[in-house]
């Protein structure tokens, strides 16, 4: 009587804790902000600066790895000159639509765990404002845990964008690092 009374506890506590698990969150939602720092263009322009904004969400598969989609705003700025000699300031403005994946390296505590991301994707052309362009990061992330489920996440990489305008015919691309900080809900 003993055996199946330990057994049918040791069932139910197994159950149990599948029932748990299963409650996890499935999906992962990113809100993050940060500078971007131009270091090469081609066409004999010279580096942009400049900020970005993203949002991805997506799939969590048992904090191994995620995998989702994301929207951004990048916008540089830098200085340019036309065909007189003269020089101006440039602003170019992106909002690419991009494949976000992110996979945790070590887990250095229960609260600070180091990562890996990458993106890639393609800004469209919208009016004369946002520069068309396919664009690609990687980079390095360190996630600090501020509630259950969710990290303060700082993030630096390196990052290539293209920029193609319809209206002219100068497309050039850009080498850059970039710096951002937000919001991780896993």
């Amino acid at each position: 009587m003993d055996k199946y009374f330990l057994l049918s506890i040791f069932l139910l506590l197994g159950g149990f804790s599948l029932q748990v698990q299963a409650q996890r969150s499935a999906t992962y939602t990113l809100l993050q902000a940060g500078g971007i720092f131009g270091l090469s263009s081609s066409n004999d322009q010279s580096p942009m600066h400049g900020y970005q904004f993203q949002f991805a969400f997506g799939k969590n598969f048992y904090d191994n790895f995620y995998l989702g989609l994301g929207i951004g705003n990048d916008v540089y700025r830098g200085k340019t000159t036309i065909a007189d000699g003269t020089r101006s300031i440039r602003r170019i403005n992106t909002l690419p639509i991009f494949a976000d994946f992110r996979v945790p390296l070590a887990s250095l505590s229960p609260l600070w765990t180091f990562g890996a991301m990458a993106n890639a994707g393609y800004a469209p052309s919208i009016g004369n404002d946002y520069f068309k362009g396919f664009l690609a990061k990687a980079g390095l992330t360190y996630a600090q845990l501020l509630a259950e489920r969710s990290d303060l996440l700082f993030t630096v990489g390196y990052g290539f964008q293209q920029f193609d305008s319809r209206f002219s015919s100068n497309m050039f691309n850009q080498h850059n690092v970039f710096i951002t900080i937000g919001l991780f809900v896993h």
